[in-house]
């Protein structure tokens, strides 16, 4: 059995207290239980006043009486039978039975406080002063009142005093062999985990890892427990730095990355999730910790990043060579097209624009995950910018008869921004109005200045409104593109913006994609400063209760630091 179970750990002192209570009214002795070194463990139960008042009253008389209730347990433990002996203090007699679980005495049962005749007054005398008492006749007076006891009635009692420490025994072994198997249990399956798992003390000390953690660490477990926590990781900059911050982190469920380190030196990044743990009668809290080793994976995602931004870097030249040959032959520079041919090298004009595109969202939201994302800012008309995206699409827009719609604004739109990059995001957002509409549908673009006012009544109903960092003085433009398509749920509002996003359900039919047009919208458009989001429905409709989407977009109007 481990040395540090208590016999508090295995039965609740309230239930021992309960069992003194009502031994020592039937018996008429006193009692209490002590540990091994005979410190007590419970209250005292009907404690005569010499032993409450003047034998414990004192360092040295308490010292005497602990070193008496601990030969009382030495003797009862070697004997295995309740022996009656002298107490070393005041010359009582007591008696005592061991509480012995799986070979180990985890306390003593001890009763007594009585004489089987009077102590003789000089004798008493000189106990007294050996433990400093200085009211000797006060002594005296409660010594006489100790209860007189024959040696054969109070090993009667010591007899039923063994055949209750014998059940108190019984009760704190099954109560040990449930901890043990769930202590055992709870070894094994924290040992088969293949992640580091580490419990801390409430000042960030190891009290326990695992065998992988260990494994992970290079070290031995013997060799771990005892030390900081923080001592398993580094950081950038100092280490003392480094071990604040993990230190700051344990004191809250928390979860994130970190560069843990080696027994060798050799660092390596980790998932990090630690909760705290309020351990009853404790002032502080303890933590444990969930440490994965996400090397691999980093290797994969720098792989995998580093392809995206290689093959999107390299997909854009040829597809510019496609699409310039295009427009050389829908400009008609090589010869004169029949209708057909025109409408032909259209369409693979419009696709090559559309594969540039997509080529070009890809390599900026890799360029901006990696810090490699800049603008090319110059001043621009975003109703030219319209214009211009319309003209891409027209004929897809004819190809499924529909009908765009631009009311621009009275004035003209001028901005400081990235001309091809907000061209890409109108063109985007037009182009999946055309993909969704319903043939013979109608798209509407708007454009407008809005501020003050107007601008705070429409953030309102904005999801992540509270994302944007308004400017005073500077007025906003407002762009929607609206359709007659099918629309999206209100649940994926704002899901529809992240990278790789599609709505899959049998009732969203022809919404196809690889779910990157969002995505670099609305990365543009906060580079920029804006908002971007979608409202639908964004109208009415007798049979389907509402229907079609309504992207906006806001931009400050001037320019921005």
């Amino acid at each position: 059995m481990p040395g540090k179970i208590h016999l508090l750990d295995l039965i609740n002192a309230r239930k021992l207290d309960q069992i003194l209570k009502d031994f020592t009214a039937v018996t008429g002795v006193a009692s209490i239980i002590a540990d091994p070194y005979g410190r007590p463990i419970t209250e005292p139960h009907n404690f005569t006043d010499l032993c409450q008042k003047y034998c414990r009253s004192t360092r040295e008389g308490r010292r005497k009486c602990y070193q008496s209730d601990r030969f009382g347990g030495v003797e009862s433990a070697r004997s295995e039978t309740p022996p009656i002996y002298t107490c070393l203090n005041a010359g009582l007699l007591d008696c005592a039975a061991p509480v012995v679980v799986e070979d180990s005495h985890l306390a003593t049962v001890l009763c007594g406080q009585v004489l089987d005749e009077p102590v003789d007054s000089d004798v008493a005398v000189e106990r007294a002063r050996a433990i400093g008492i200085r009211n000797i006749d006060a002594y005296l007076q409660e010594l006489a009142k100790v209860p007189l006891m024959t040696r054969q009635r109070l090993l009667d009692i010591a007899n039923l005093m063994s055949v209750i420490t014998k059940t108190i025994s019984e009760l704190a072994l099954g109560k040990f062999l449930l901890h043990k198997h769930s202590q055992d249990y709870l070894n094994r399956l924290i040992n088969s985990i293949s992640d580091c798992i580490i419990s801390t003390s409430a000042d960030g000390i190891i009290s326990m890892i695992n065998q992988s953690g260990a494994a992970m660490f290079g070290a031995e477990k013997t060799e771990l427990i005892g030390q900081s926590i923080c001592r398993l990781f580094s950081g950038p900059t100092s280490k003392e730095t480094s071990f604040e911050q993990v230190g700051r982190k344990l004191k809250h469920s928390w979860r994130g990355e970190l560069i843990a380190v080696r027994a060798d030196e050799k660092p390596f990044p980790v998932q990090v999730s630690v909760s705290g743990i309020n351990a009853e009668n404790s002032t502080g809290s303890d933590s444990v910790a969930v440490i994965r080793d996400i090397s691999e994976e980093k290797r994969i995602e720098r792989m995998k990043e580093d392809l995206i931004g290689m093959v999107t870097h390299d997909m854009r030249n040829p597809v510019l060579s496609i699409q310039k040959a295009m427009q050389l032959l829908v400009d008609e520079t090589l010869g004169p097209l029949n209708e057909s041919q025109l409408d032909v090298m259209q369409l693979t004009l419009g696709t090559s624009h559309q594969l540039y595109g997509m080529a070009n969202d890809l390599l900026d939201i890799y360029r901006s995950e990696n810090g490699q994302f800049f603008l090319i800012k110059s001043p621009i008309d975003l109703n030219q910018i319209i214009n211009k995206g319309i003209s891409q699409l027209e004929f897809f827009a004819k190809d499924k008869e529909a009908s765009v719609f631009f009311e621009p604004a009275s004035e003209p739109m001028r901005l400081y921004g990235d001309q091809k990059r907000l061209l890409r995001v109108c063109v985007n957002l037009l182009d999946n109005a055309i993909k969704y509409s319903p043939e013979r549908g109608e798209i509407r673009i708007s454009a407008s200045l809005i501020g003050g006012s107007e601008l705070n009544t429409l953030l309102r109903t904005a999801p992540e409104a509270d994302v944007l960092q308004l400017r005073d003085g500077y007025p906003y433009i407002l762009i929607s593109v609206s359709d007659q398509g099918i629309g999206i749920p209100q649940e994926y509002h704002q899901l529809v913006f992240d990278k790789f996003f599609k709505i899959r359900s049998g009732d969203r039919e022809g919404r196809k994609g690889v779910g990157l047009g969002l995505a670099f919208c609305k990365q543009v458009i906060e580079v920029h400063g804006g908002l971007i989001w979608v409202e639908s429905p964004s109208e009415q409709d007798d049979s389907t209760n509402g229907r079609g989407c309504k992207f906006c977009f806001i931009l400050p109007r001037g320019p921005i630091q």
